[in-house]
């Protein structure tokens, strides 16, 4: 595979994420994204690969630099939709670590010190 084919290989991933962002399609986002990590891992090594002062023709830089604003833009996107889809569940599940209704604010006992009501406990 040439340099220019793994570029190209690259570019159709950014693709194939940018759709599944729009669509809001996790598996296709999650597939996708694995696809252009190794892509992307295939494209770097083959730069690693040539040798040192190897020329890269203007075309060739113009495309490595709109890849690099496009996972940029991506990075953003998926980080917004991260908060978004945090700030939901959090709206739906509340935190774990939240007091209960009636912990020690009501006067109650703090969990896990014997909380239990006192009409529930045996004389002794």
């Amino acid at each position: 595979m040439s340099l220019d084919q793994a570029l190209t290989t690259v570019e159709h991933h950014l693709e194939k994420v940018s759709e599944a962002l729009l669509c809001a399609d996790s598996d296709a986002l999650q597939a996708s994204s694995q696809q252009l990590r190794d892509a992307s891992v295939a494209f770097a090594q083959m730069l690693d690969a040539l040798p040192v002062g190897t020329p890269l023709s203007a075309a060739m830089h113009q495309r490595m630099n709109a890849v690099s604003v496009t996972l940029a833009i991506q990075r953003d996107s998926i980080a917004k939709v991260n908060a978004v889809t945090d700030r939901q569940v959090s709206t739906l599940v509340p935190s774990s670590n939240a007091s209960p209704t009636y912990g020690s604010s009501m006067g109650g006992r703090a969990q896990g010190q014997g909380a239990a009501a006192r009409i529930y406990r045996t004389a002794g």
